[in-house]
């Protein structure tokens, strides 16, 4: 898909079509020792964990020409008629500066302002071992951070703290899907979600994404395709780092956001968007609302995310959580809608469908064309071709 920007945000649910068909795919949730790791490089604290025979599929090549200035705006997007992946210094969006380049790889993102992540596959085959590696965009310094064997559904679907001490992700075995939370102290699985039954997905309902609250004291699970698990677990959860402990739990939540002030979490529900807090309120936030894959700006102010018109096609908007009203993107078929700073949002075009010209299955293609919009609305064309992550983000996710 054009718009890669691995949707956890989950572009990545596309493999889930056909991972799915290949259920009894294993995984192993090995933690391998990190190869080329920098006593200094990493502001991790992970355990020294053991290959056990395995060997990851490689590392990323990490070319940077310059280094980041502190405070600085990023992005990581591939550029119309370029090749590869770069860091994009977009803190003068008229003249951002391409900071880094970086080999082709999956499921980016900035793990704080000076460090990225990604995924790196053996091969594009169903169940290929993978591998989770973090870099110093500073030294050029990666470390190995995770293995596994084979990949089977979700695995790619992962999440750093705030403090970057600690990983919450997927993982799948025989048994199934299971959520994991990897800090100093071990590797503690907080749910067993049992396996997932072979079956088609629509992106614009299904999702599967982990992520901690802003302030680091809980980490949320969504994912629509286990059902209830075969611990009872339930496949949207809110849990208490500290402890482990159960906070809240439901069974038909889907494409959830940390917001990027207060400790909230919204979520898509049956009857329309809903938050959670600590104190245990949940409220409704926008009934009847069905938001797609909402990304949370910096700042605190705004959501963004884009809703399914009746011909099929995508249309962008931003929440504003301060209680002003919603702000209409274009009246333009637009999806992929992702906060480039929290002033400007980041999406792409799609093809028009109508009545006369239905889009039929597989929704609308996209147009090629990708777009810059400030939230008034007023949009212009945008180099950057493929969108996958941008810093400052909302801490955690």
């Amino acid at each position: 898909m054009a718009y890669s920007r691995a949707f956890a945000k989950g572009v990545a649910l596309i493999v889930v079509l056909v991972v799915l068909a290949a259920c009894g795919n294993t995984t192993s949730g090995t933690h391998p020792t990190p190869t080329t790791q920098s006593p200094t490089s990493s502001p991790f604290a992970f355990p020294s964990p053991t290959l056990n025979g395995l060997t990851p599929p490689p590392k990323a090549t990490v070319t940077c020409a310059s280094k980041i200035p502190s405070g600085s705006k990023l992005a990581l997007v591939t550029l119309r008629g370029g090749s590869g992946i770069v860091v994009r210094d977009v803190t003068d969006v008229v003249q951002p500066v391409t900071r880094c380049s970086i080999t082709s790889v999956a499921y980016l993102r900035f793990v704080n302002g000076t460090h990225i992540s990604y995924i790196s596959l053996s091969s594009s085959d169903l169940g290929a071992a993978g591998a989770l590696y973090l870099v110093d965009l500073q030294t050029q310094v990666t470390t190995l951070i995770r293995a596994w064997a084979s990949g089977g559904y979700l695995s790619w679907v992962y999440a750093w703290s705030p403090d970057g001490q600690a990983l919450t992700y997927l993982n799948s075995d025989q048994a199934g899907l299971a959520w994991h939370l990897l800090s100093a102290s071990g590797d503690r699985t907080l749910s067993t979600l049992g396996p997932v039954p072979g079956r088609g997905v629509n992106l614009d309902v299904d999702d599967g994404m982990v992520g901690f609250s802003p302030d680091g004291q809980y980490v949320a699970l969504v994912e629509t395709f286990t059902g209830k698990g075969s611990s009872g677990a339930q496949p949207f959860q809110v849990v208490r780092v500290s402890d482990g402990k159960l906070m809240y739990g439901r069974t038909d939540g889907t494409m959830a956001v940390w917001s990027g002030g207060t400790t909230r979490l919204y979520f898509r529900t049956t009857t329309g968007v809903m938050s959670w807090e600590p104190s245990g309120q949940v409220a409704t936030v926008a009934a009847s609302l069905s938001w797609i894959h909402p990304w949370a700006s910096a700042d605190g102010k705004h959501i963004t995310y884009t809703t399914l018109d009746a011909q099929g096609n995508h249309k962008a908007s931003v929440m504003d959580l301060t209680g002003a009203p919603t702000i209409a993107l274009s009246t333009e078929p637009r999806v992929g809608a992702a906060f480039l700073t929290s002033e400007l949002v980041w999406y792409a075009g799609e093809t028009i469908c109508t009545t006369v010209t239905p889009c039929g299955l597989g929704g609308p293609p996209l147009s090629g064309v990708t777009y810059i919009s400030d939230l008034a609305g007023v949009e212009n064309e945008s180099k950057d071709h493929d969108f996958y992550d941008s810093w400052p983000h909302v801490m955690g996710q």
